[in-house]
């Protein structure tokens, strides 16, 4: 199979374009987990006592994001197919 990539580097490789995203990227977690100290985003009747930590929920998301990505690179080993899968058949 003949590789038609080129050698030229996308947008997303260009090192301004990944500062850029890694501070938007930043400034908006942060102020997501400053919203949880405003009290009218606050869950007035908490089901969980957990619930009444201030940034609960940020570190909640930011755990399980954590837990999802950690979890896929071990699953990917797990049912991956090897990178010639489809010419092994020919």
């Amino acid at each position: 199979m003949s590789d038609n990539h080129s050698s030229k580097p996308g947008w997303a490789d260009n090192p301004t374009f990944i500062r850029v995203f890694i501070g938007v990227l930043v400034v908006s977690c942060v102020l997501a987990a400053l919203a949880g100290l405003v009290p009218a985003f606050q869950n007035p009747k908490p089901h969980f006592e957990q619930e009444n930590w201030k940034i609960f929920f940020a570190i909640y998301g930011f755990v399980a994001f954590a837990f999802i990505v950690l979890a896929g690179q071990h699953l990917r080993k797990l049912v991956g197919r090897k990178e010639d899968y489809y010419e092994e058949r020919e």
